[in-house]
């Protein structure tokens, strides 16, 4: 009897095996795409940070309930058809029930992958882009439905710069505001937005300039500015590491004497001072993030708790890379780059994470939890959380740049950051 019995439960525990064993072998994976090289130049920041984060993740930060992720991460060089390229390489070659996220970085990747993702492989999809198409009134949730941006829309911020001007503005009748853009997707993403926005509240746009990327001067347009009498200057579709940046902040400074330069997300931070120099003072932008890096880098206020780990893993990670000049090879240029890395490593960790937490780690597992994600991620916004209902992170801060030039081993040199001027404001809240 009693052999009979250990037989039976032998028997039980290999069915228990046979079915369990399979189901806890399963491997959790996730692909990421950056533009670490390519025609925005040399940007291995970003993916030094991913993988720091990961590795992180999957050590230190438990992985997702002690299960680690095998995530893959591609360089799509900046170019829409690597990235399309390289998605549909992992689709086929990893079953649906393992790959459970993607991310890339740019618009022109996610047009061409609205159907593959959203309608056939129903994967959760995080992006760097900002399209007001996609993420936006016209687009969101209800028409792509796996898609998730990592930061507020181009038509918002650029409305949030307008009410600025409107709520600060201390002249007789209306303000007066001259919009400049870069003739590509992103330069032109939101303008009608904008405009649409100014003529509710009441502020007259004056001129609108489409600036090339290839400019060597900026004197007819600024000239067609001033001719045209505004008062602000928003320049959009821009990195702040440009050339052209640099040609029209120094050309404007010397042309339009007393106009506000004001920016969006990407003109917003530690380039546009190494490039523009003292003539990126007083500018007034919009970012997503909190400001990452001062120059010089000792300088950076570390009371945010997400840049003071931004710079830790840095600093523990690539110590060379930390310290090194922007001039020199291998440099970590642009802190917000490496934080942005990092960013999406914590990101696949907690919608991962919320799903098993939930019991179904699975792609609509994944969904639901993003879908349902109230998060401060980490403090970054000063301890405020945001919902991704919009699937955007709402999130958007006003700076104002203070850069003087100081004398540095018989050169001069800038030195700066930009500050905060308002708090964080969440752009789902706000009363339009």
């Amino acid at each position: 009897m009693k052999q009979r019995a250990f037989f039976v439960l032998a028997f039980t525990l290999s069915l228990i095996l046979l079915f369990v064993l399979p189901l806890s072998a399963k491997e959790i994976k996730t692909l990421s795409q950056f533009p670490m090289s390519g025609p925005v130049g040399s940007l291995p920041e970003f993916g030094w940070g991913f993988i720091d984060g990961m590795n992180w993740v999957n050590g230190e930060g438990g992985g997702v309930n002690g299960k680690k992720i095998k995530w893959f991460l591609e360089d799509f060089r900046y170019n829409p058809t690597v990235e399309v390229a390289n998605f549909n390489k992992y689709t086929a070659e990893h079953s649906p029930d393992e790959f459970l996220m993607a991310t890339g970085y740019i618009t022109g990747g996610l047009k061409p992958l609205i159907d593959k993702v959203n309608k056939e492989q129903k994967i959760p999809w995080l992006d760097g882009s900002y399209s007001t198409e996609i993420f936006g009134a016209e687009g969101g949730p209800t028409k792509y439905p796996y898609y998730y941006s990592l930061g507020a829309t181009y038509g918002d911020q650029l409305k949030i710069l307008i009410k600025w001007i409107k709520e600060n503005y201390k002249g007789k009748g209306n303000p007066k505001v001259a919009l400049v853009y870069s003739p590509t997707a992103w330069g032109k993403d939101g303008i009608p937005e904008a405009k649409a926005y100014a003529k509710k509240k009441g502020v007259d746009l004056v001129a609108e300039i489409e600036y090339p990327y290839s400019a060597t001067s900026a004197t007819g347009e600024c000239m067609e500015i001033r001719k045209a009498k505004a008062q602000y200057v928003i320049y959009h579709g821009y990195s702040g590491a440009s050339g052209c940046t640099a040609i029209f902040f120094k050309t404007a400074k010397k042309i339009l004497k007393g106009v506000q330069l004001m920016g969006t997300h990407y003109t917003t931070g530690r380039m546009a001072i190494l490039v523009a120099q003292d003539a990126y003072d007083g500018y007034v932008g919009v970012a997503t993030r909190p400001f990452v890096d001062a120059v010089p880098r000792s300088k950076t206020p570390m009371d945010n708790p997400m840049v003071k780990m931004a710079h830790e893993f840095a600093k523990k990670y690539r110590p060379a890379e930390y310290k090194k000049s922007i001039k020199e090879k291998n440099a970590i240029k642009d802190m917000f780059l490496y934080m942005e890395g990092l960013t999406y490593a914590l990101m696949l960790q907690k919608a991962l994470t919320d799903a098993d937490n939930a019991g179904d780690l699975s792609r609509e597992g994944v969904k639901k939890a993003l879908d349902n994600m109230v998060w401060d991620f980490n403090g970054m916004f000063d301890g405020k959380t945001f919902s991704y209902k919009s699937h955007t992170i709402p999130m958007l801060q006003i700076f104002k740049a203070k850069v003087k030039l100081v004398d540095y081993k018989g050169k001069k040199v800038p030195m700066g950051a930009v500050v905060p001027i308002s708090d964080w404001i969440n752009v789902d809240e706000v009363k339009w």
